[in-house]
């Protein structure tokens, strides 16, 4: 299963929004990013009642996680990665990368579990 450290690797995933439009992504998250997604969408959590989300956060705050570049350009000057950016793009642009970071997490969660089948296989020969 390689290390047991997350290794910081960057993919760049096109999208349909614009002519030429990709973001870059971290391949998958470490255990702290992963507990920040969590714990941003998080409202209010108390012991042995239901965990109350935040529905302004639920959705990008793990876009804020995933993402670390992009094409876009305002007046031909790029424009950086940041949570003001993200929420002045148009919805339906928002949408797309949020559901591209969806899909991009569950492939990646995929390949991992068939990864860990093989080895456990493997192990039990």
């Amino acid at each position: 299963m390689g290390s047991v450290f997350v290794q910081p690797k960057v993919v760049r995933i096109n999208l349909t929004c614009e002519d030429g439009a990709y973001i870059d992504v971290k391949q998958r998250l470490n255990a702290g990013q992963q507990r920040r997604v969590f714990g941003r969408m998080v409202k209010t959590m108390q012991a042995g009642e239901k965990i109350t989300l935040d529905p302004e956060q639920v959705g990008i705050s793990r876009v804020l996680e995933y993402l670390v570049g992009w094409s876009f350009e305002s007046g031909g000057v790029p424009v950086p990665v940041t949570e003001e950016a993200v929420n002045n793009l148009d919805p339906d642009v928002y949408e797309e990368i949020r559901k591209t970071i969806d899909a991009h997490e569950e492939s990646v969660a995929k390949a991992r579990d068939e990864e860990k089948k093989v080895l456990a296989s493997a192990t039990a020969s």
